[in-house]
């Protein structure tokens, strides 16, 4: 898919949730004696949830274009509903959570001027477990890796497992106020680092059945390399029965620039949550004997996502630092943002198929790459030709030469199948980051695999059939 997929967790990072309250009164603790309420959290191990929520965003892209700004309308209609089994609760505050969940539906509409995507979540991806470290999120599944598409789809703000965390941590009176500390706004966010962040909450509203707290405040911080400003206002409810939040909404602003791997923002994004005790055929579907045998801790491979062209053929793996930033059905576009630094630019392409044993030597592929750098090469650092342990054939050249009057280094390679099928991946950086690349380019290029044949075959056909 194209990287306008990612408009959804960009506009969704964006952070989401409907309106409530007034600003002055979330920033001002009343003055005015009165009962205390504890509104701690009864969430357990084993408590089982359902959870329904609706995202909505509008706005305008800023995306530069031959040294102009361009402005384009987004629209994006987001809709997940899962079950949610909580594995882990902490005894303190700040400690891991953890989490399994079955999503029942995750769809998204975008719309971009003229264009509309759609992504889903496969139903073998559809068990998902989460795992909450003090600001970092983690989501994956433990039946296979995602792709970019799916992650984005259910990394959505505000993570039900994540909500317990906004009460407060004493008692408090109708009117009172309380601060929420950076790494649970990071979290919330999908922020990288804050720079300010004045958002606090205030209970509002006391009855027999419920408390009603607001929330609002500005947030100011970086994603991506980038500076984000954020203007939130929002609205729960705990249920004083069940002693815990089942409602989650709020209004979210923001203000971004234009970054390493994104269009800049401007956009209102509005998320509404629905949490409910689950019923009794959906605790079954998530009891351990369903998952017994699955890993629910986050590992590095199983965090790795997978990349596959839109008529299929083959596919790799690959960090989750790498983003795609544009493809169509020969050739893809990714970057390397590391703690919001871009470090390198991975080009992947399908080359057109060779008769075996007629692919080109290492000696013509160095001649290829010095003629395509032409003044901007400098010299070869290595090159060399191995079969990998999938008995492909693996042409690599190293290269260090200038491009604009930087230094840079080119680690080319060429990988041919036993039928000729042909993927060639190009990673630029500049020399002094080559040392933060390390080894993600070998393993990228490791990861690759090609269908059978016939496989490969099958999804031409069907992409024909279907007019892509």
């Amino acid at each position: 898919m194209s990287s306008s997929v990612r408009l959804l967790p960009v506009a969704v990072s964006i952070f989401v949730f409907l309106s409530a309250g007034s600003e002055s009164a979330a920033a001002k603790p009343s003055k005015a004696s009165g009962p205390s309420y504890s509104l701690r959290s009864a969430r357990r191990a084993d408590a089982v949830d359902r959870v329904a929520t609706v995202l909505e965003v509008t706005g305008v892209l800023q995306s530069p274009h031959k040294g102009k700004i361009e402005r384009s309308k987004m629209n994006v209609e987001a809709r997940v509903v899962y079950d949610e089994r909580t594995l882990e609760v902490p005894d303190g505050p700040g400690g891991p959570l953890r989490s399994v969940r079955h999503y029942d539906e995750a769809e998204a509409a975008i719309k971009l001027a003229k264009r509309k995507l759609t992504p889903e979540l496969r139903p073998k991806r559809r068990l998902m477990a989460v795992e909450i470290d003090q600001a970092k999120i983690t989501l994956f599944s433990p039946r296979g890796r995602l792709t970019r598409d799916e992650l984005d789809l259910v990394d959505l703000p505000a993570n039900s497992l994540l909500l317990d965390r906004f009460l407060p941590g004493q008692p408090v009176a109708q009117g009172d106020a309380w601060e929420h500390d950076d790494d649970l706004i990071l979290a919330t966010l999908g922020l990288e680092r804050l720079t300010k962040n004045t958002v606090r909450s205030t209970l509002e509203e006391v009855n027999a059945k419920w408390a009603t707290i607001s929330m609002s405040g500005r947030v100011e911080g970086a994603t991506g390399g980038v500076t984000s400003r954020t203007e939130v206002k929002g609205k729960y409810r705990f249920n004083r029965k069940t002693r815990r939040i089942d409602w989650f909404g709020l209004l979210v602003h923001e203000d971004r620039d234009v970054g390493h791997i994104a269009p800049g923002l401007e956009v209102v994004a509005r998320l509404r949550m629905q949490i409910a005790p689950a019923s009794e055929k959906s605790t079954e579907r998530l009891s351990g004997a369903a998952f017994d045998d699955l890993p629910l801790r986050p590992s590095g491979e199983l965090t790795q996502l997978v990349y596959e062209p839109r008529d299929g053929g083959w596919r790799f793996e690959h960090d989750r630092r790498w983003f795609l930033t544009g493809d169509d059905r020969r050739l893809a576009f990714f970057r390397f943002v590391d703690r919001g630094d871009f470090i390198a630019q991975c080009n992947v392409a399908a080359v057109g198929p060779v008769k075996p044993g007629k692919q080109a030597t290492l000696e013509q592929f160095q001649k290829d790459i010095q003629t395509a750098l032409g003044e901007g090469f400098g010299e070869f650092v290595s090159a060399g030709q191995k079969a990998n342990d999938q008995d492909y054939r693996v042409l690599r050249v190293v290269v260090r030469g200038t491009s604009s009057g930087l230094p840079i280094e080119w680690h080319y390679y060429l990988v041919a199948d036993e039928h000729g099928r042909q993927v060639a991946f190009t990673f630029t950086v500049e020399g002094p980051l080559a040392e933060r690349l390390g080894d993600l380019d070998r393993q990228i290029v490791a990861s690759l695999r090609f269908d059978k044949p016939e496989v490969a075959l099958s999804s031409r056909q069907r992409a024909v059939g279907s007019g892509q």
